[in-house]
């Protein structure tokens, strides 16, 4: 059994801290709180709300109280985190996948309302690109029980060297019912082998850009328009200067007049695996991974990583 691990950096949920633990699947359930549906009421002995009910969180250990973490409606369905972690596992499983091959990494928020749950694939399922370096296939998975948010589940490619990640969105998976009476927790493992299949779509994606060219001034006026359009002007500069240069950067005055290429900056260390100089859409969109991975906020890390593909659709290829 490999010993569970706390990982190290920064990762917050709707300004929660967020933890995050490595290990195998035995150790990983220890860390995964479970959770009751009580009555909502004053106390003891008290009436009930008749329209609203209580997510209490069990103990995890012998030293530990019930919590509460959230009101929901009578309607509401509770997915608990194992439960879901476990038929993603499954859908994997189901794949042909062997257990032994697979690692897994969770992240919670401070109270465990909210997860994220992770599956690496073996490398075989993985992506080298003309460097030789490799991107993993990985799964995530986002889960809360308070009904903040919906259960979502996807694929994305992940990069060691420098901890980039992407969503290309061919194998992304929504499971878009909130917690309600219809929820469908038993269609988890289905829904995943065919995102599986499709792997194989972001992999020719990613071949394509690599022999698409760009040259830095059409660089410039995609990051001036497109990307500050979608992610902002600071984000948008530091796209373009990762390209420029192979460098992330500061921006002096972020309240500075003119475009995203035109703010004040300051250079700071050379990005891990992007070239010194950006030549093809898979250049650029390793400095977007970076600019996007780099987002404290976990929900808002995806949702960029997500963008990456129909926003490099948007940049124009040098004839």
């Amino acid at each position: 059994m490999t010993a569970l691990s706390l990982m190290p950096g920064k990762a917050s949920w709707r300004s929660r801290q967020v933890q995050y633990y490595a290990g195998d699947w035995a150790s990983i359930q220890t860390v995964l709180p479970e959770f009751d549906l009580k009555p909502f009421s004053a106390g003891r002995d008290e009436p009930p709300n008749p329209f609203l009910k209580t997510v209490m969180r069990k103990p995890l250990s012998a030293t530990e109280r019930p919590i509460p973490v959230g009101v929901v409606s009578h309607t509401y369905s509770l997915a608990s985190h194992r439960d879901v972690a476990a038929l993603c596992r499954r859908g994997i499983l189901d794949a042909g996948i062997e257990p032994d091959d697979l690692r897994y990494e969770v992240g919670l928020s401070e109270l465990g309302e909210w997860m994220n749950f992770r599956i690496y694939c073996p490398d075989s399922y993985g992506f080298t690109d003309a460097h030789d370096r490799k991107l993993v296939l990985r799964l995530e998975c986002f889960n809360s029980v308070d009904g903040s948010s919906r259960l979502v589940i996807l694929f994305g490619w992940y990069r060691f060297v420098c901890s980039n990640g992407l969503v290309i969105g061919e194998t992304k998976i929504e499971i878009n019912e909130r917690h309600g009476q219809q929820l469908d927790l038993a269609s988890i493992p289905n829904r995943i082998q065919p995102a599986l299949i499709a792997v194989e779509a972001d992999r020719h994606r990613m071949m394509k850009w690599q022999v698409e060219k760009v040259a830095i001034s059409d660089i410039a006026t995609w990051a001036n328009n497109n990307v500050s359009k979608e992610w902002g002007k600071k984000a948008a500069a530091r796209v373009f200067h990762i390209c420029d240069a192979g460098k992330d950067i500061d921006i002096g005055d972020p309240f500075a007049a003119g475009a995203a290429t035109e703010k004040p900056i300051r250079y700071l260390d050379r990005v891990p695996g992007c070239p010194e100089h950006a030549v093809t859409k898979y250049d650029v969109s390793q400095a977007m991974s970076f600019v996007a991975t780099h987002r404290n906020n976990t929900e808002e890390r995806v949702i960029r990583q997500a963008a990456i593909p129909h926003l490099l659709d948007c940049l124009t290829a040098a004839g």
